[in-house]
């Protein structure tokens, strides 16, 4: 079939590059987050990927983040991974201390 230039509907048994499908490693997850094809990494997902916020903070800091640290989008706006729209929080709880200080429940 690849002889002839066509392409297998399933796409599989070719690796990441070689696949019809590719898309360069980059996908949106349900939540709106970016996801990064990252297979060597310690903390990636069973299919290989890590969101890309995480990896832009692990890079500006030279070390893998811990499971328990949160990043956080100043904006709220989840796919601009900028450096500057970046905060780093030791824990979940100190993540939403920042984002819960002032907020009355209705």
């Amino acid at each position: 079939m690849r002889k002839l230039g066509l392409y297998s509907l399933r796409g599989r048994g070719s690796p990441m590059e070689r696949n019809y499908f590719w898309r360069g490693g980059r996908s949106v997850d349900r939540n709106g987050y970016i996801l990064v094809k990252s297979p060597g990494h310690p903390f990636a997902t069973k299919k290989g990927y890590v969101r890309e916020h995480r990896l832009v903070m692990e890079k500006k800091l030279g070390r893998y983040l811990h499971p328990k640290e949160v990043v956080h989008h100043r904006n709220r706006k989840r796919d601009d991974n900028r450096l500057s729209n970046l905060r780093l929080f030791r824990t979940n709880a100190d993540h939403l201390r920042h984002e819960l200080t002032g907020v009355r429940p209705n």
